[in-house]
């Protein structure tokens, strides 16, 4: 009698905010571009992130709102705290639900992959 071997059904474990804010936060777009350590995000990364989960366009947000808002902040990058209150911001101007946002951002997939 042949026994199967035990499969390994390995948990992929779904990502979350903070978890792509860390992957977007490292992400370099370009060679000559600045390489995060995942804790700080610029705003270009920011944009691009939020290019990746559709959300800059006539519906959502435009890349002058995202610059106007990241730039109260007066700092070249955002931690993962004062990114949740630039997003709370941003949502808060254009009357946009926050948590709309944030599930977009969350399921857009790593940097690169379009979905």
């Amino acid at each position: 009698m042949a026994s199967n071997p035990p499969t390994t059904t390995s948990k992929v474990k779904p990502p979350t905010l903070s978890s792509m804010f860390t992957l977007f936060a490292k992400y370099r777009p370009t060679l000559n571009s600045f390489q995060g350590d995942g804790k700080r995000i610029l705003l270009s990364q920011s944009d691009y992130w939020m290019q990746q989960a559709n959300l800059i366009g006539p519906k959502h947000f435009t890349l002058t709102q995202t610059g106007l808002i990241f730039f109260e902040f007066r700092k070249s990058t955002l931690d993962y705290d004062e990114y949740l209150q630039f997003l709370a911001l941003l949502c808060n101007e254009k009357q946009i639900s926050v948590e709309e946002v944030k599930e977009k951002l969350t399921n857009c997939g790593p940097p690169g992959i379009t979905s």
